[in-house]
Parts: structure tokens; sequence; C-alpha cells
């Protein structure tokens, strides 16, 4: 009997004002590939990312392998089995190579496989250490297209894979080993969930459900899908993974750190530091306010994959990786130099107080960053408003530094 890897149920989900999705109820058993056809706007990607849990959804629950994922009460559980995924916006980072993205999904996935055979399937196999930047829209979107059957590809259990119009952008050599693989993986036992209007995805469908109604139909025979030889890998701590990102973008010290020191400077060309040597506190708060001003640009990580449009890609998939150390390190190093300009020397304990100061204050906003994703403008939302009252709880550190001291 075929396991349901995939069951929504009475799930109505709202886009803006309105509601896209009502009283929806689908499963996808091992096995099967179901495809959402409709007109454009029915509610197909909308259902897409609700599977994957980047959608709220207003009513009903949706389950993976059995196991609630996400439901209308708010609760949104990563799921046990990794699953694959490719969205209308590709979820690359432009500072990875083709085999640091597709190693990641891999690492979610904690088995490792020889990607030459399929890259060369893709026509990809002589780009595989160039960087997402540099390769045109099409090849951006095979990227996409592997990493999101990679998860069936490197496992024997069956795996949900989804796929948001996966032929957009692909020539037809590689809609056609799309298909292929498609089919070697249905007959393999994995099951897909796909919203596509290309005919020739449409004939590789089990059911065809146009969300009112469910169209069975046979599908073409092909080869079961050869599992290569694999090797178990640990899954990457998203930690390293954002330290990666920034090490590789400079992103921490982009946004974060020149913050931080154009703060100093403001504050060198504002007053001299030998005129506070009887304001104890000033100087104190002096000390301290670039470190704070450099949390308050958020996590540099975040805003490296939002401006990459892979924010979504990463949410669905696994935690989010987010920025640690650099943030410590950022804090530890504005702190130091202007303990050395306003104290005239260093004092460890005023050291971890800007290391700490940095990195809380970038989780907040990083926090605030990711609630407000899925909002249309987000980076207007006045939420952000509210990041002066982080100033209060600055202040109480300033003061007990300064009893401390």
């Amino acid at each position: 009997m075929s396991d349901v890897l995939l069951a929504f149920e009475s799930v109505e989900i709202r886009r803006g004002m309105g509601i896209v999705v009502s009283d929806f109820s689908l499963q996808v058993s091992s096995g099967e590939v179901v495809v959402l056809h409709g007109e454009n706007g029915c509610g197909k990607s909308t259902i897409i990312e609700a599977a994957a849990r980047i959608l709220p959804i207003e009513k009903g629950q949706i389950l993976q392998h059995g196991e609630l994922v996400i439901d209308s009460e708010g609760r949104r559980k990563v799921p046990t089995v990794p699953f694959g995924l490719t969205l209308q916006q590709n979820g690359l980072v432009g500072s990875d190579t083709i085999a640091e993205h597709l190693n990641n999904m891999m690492s979610i996935c904690k088995t490792k496989i020889n990607l030459a055979p399929i890259l060369k399937q893709y026509s990809l196999d002589h780009r595989s250490n160039d960087l997402i930047a540099h390769l045109s829209g099409g090849q951006q979107r095979k990227v996409s297209v592997i990493a999101g059957l990679l998860p069936a590809m490197v496992s024997k259990s069956p795996r949900l894979i989804l796929l948001d119009e996966p032929d957009s952008g692909l020539d037809d050599a590689a809609i056609l080993v799309l298909c292929q693989h498609i089919t070697s993986l249905r007959l393999a036992g994995h099951a897909f969930l796909i919203a596509t209007h290309d005919k020739r995805i449409l004939k590789c469908a089990t059911r065809i459900n146009t969300l009112n109604h469910d169209t069975e139909q046979k599908p073409p025979s092909g080869d079961v899908w050869q599992l290569q030889e694999f090797e178990t890998v640990k899954s990457t701590n998203w930690v390293m993974t954002g330290f990666s990102y920034n090490l590789k973008t400079k992103a921490g010290f982009a946004n974060n750190g020149i913050a931080g020191f154009l703060t100093l400077g403001i504050l060198l060309s504002m007053v001299e530091p030998f005129e506070l040597n009887n304001l104890l506190g000033l100087k104190m708060g002096f000390v301290l306010l670039p470190a704070f001003v450099a949390g308050l640009c958020g996590d540099p990580v975040v805003t490296l994959l939002r401006e990459n449009r892979a924010l979504d890609w990463w949410q669905a998939n696994t935690a989010i990786p987010r920025a640690i150390i650099i943030p410590i390190l950022t804090g530890a190093v504005l702190t130091t130099i202007s303990s050395y300009i306003f104290l005239e020397g260093l004092q460890f304990v005023v050291v971890v107080a800007g290391s700490l100061t940095t990195l809380i204050c970038s989780i907040i906003i990083g926090f605030l960053q990711l609630s407000t994703n899925k909002l249309s403008r987000p980076q207007a939302v006045f939420i952000r408003l509210l990041t002066p009252i982080l100033i209060l709880p600055w202040s109480i550190v300033v003061n007990e530094l300064i009893a401390y001291i």
C-alpha cells in the first residue's frame, strides 16, 4: 500500500485581503505525480508554497509523511523527512557555485552522491564550479530544478518533491530530461506535486488536479531511477553556513561594520575624547554606541538571502543560516577601537558587552526581518519603528558598566 507523503485537509489560504484557496483537500502518495493545472492566478503556486510551509494557512492543516508541518493555529514544524522544492524564484545565492548550492541540498538530506552525471544531463558539467551569479537565467533554473529533485535522487525511501513551474526558462532538451527524471523517480516510489502549464510535463502526471477535481490518467513508462553509490554525511551547521556566506560576500562588514565605523567617525567629529574625562557615563555610552548601531543594521545573512530571493527556499527546507560569529567579531572590534579612543585602554568586560550588544540587536532585528518577509513591501513595514525601544536595555548596560568600572 502506498504511503501518503502529502495531505491537505480542508485548507484555506489567504493572500493579502483575498482568499485564494478555500476548503482544499488533496493527498499525494508515493509513486504519484499530481499536476496542478489551471489558469494563472487560480492558486497553484499558493498551494505549492503552503505545502512547503512558506505561506500561513487560515483553516485546516497540512501533513507530510503523516506528521503535521503547518496548521491554522500557527504551528509550523520542520518536516522530519527532507523534501525537494523548486520555487518560481529560484532560491539561489549568487555568491554560491553550482556545486556549493547542490551540496547544501545534499547536506540537508545528510547524503552525498557524485553530481557529475546529473549535471552532464543538464549540460552543466563544465560549469559546476562557476558562481551562480555568472550563469544565464536558464542555467540558474536548471540548478534550481536539480536541487528540487535531489532529495529523491539520493534516497532509497519515498520522498516528496514540490515543483512550481519547473519548465519556466528551460530549453526543450532540459524539459525532456526533466520529464525522464520525473518518470524514473516516480517508478522508484517518490511523489510529486507540480504546478505547470507545459504539456510535456502534464503527460507525466498520474493525476491532474484543477483545484476542484482530480482526473486520473495513465503516465508514460520508463526506467526506474538507479540510485548511485552514496555516502552519509552530517548536516551542515547553519551557523557555519552563515559564516561562510559572510566570509564570501563580506555582507557583515558592508552592512554592520561600515555603519559602526561611520558612527564612530561621527562621534569623533562632534567631540574631542579628552573633553569627556569627567563624564564617565557619556564616555561609556560613546564606547558602546558603534556596536549598538552595527547591531541595529540587522542580520547580514538574512539581508543577503532576501536580496537574492533565497530566503523562502532556506526557510522551507531547514533553519535559516544566521550571522552569529560575524556580529560577535564586529562588536568586539568596534568596542576595542572605541575603548582605546574614549577610555584610553582596553577592558575585557567592556569588549564582551560590546560583542553581545551587536549580537543581540542583530538577532532581534533579524527576527523582525523574517516576520515581515512575506509582506509586499517588507522594508517599509512600520514595525521597524519599534527598534528605538532597544535604547532602553542598551542604556541599562551602559549604566551597569559604569558601576562595574
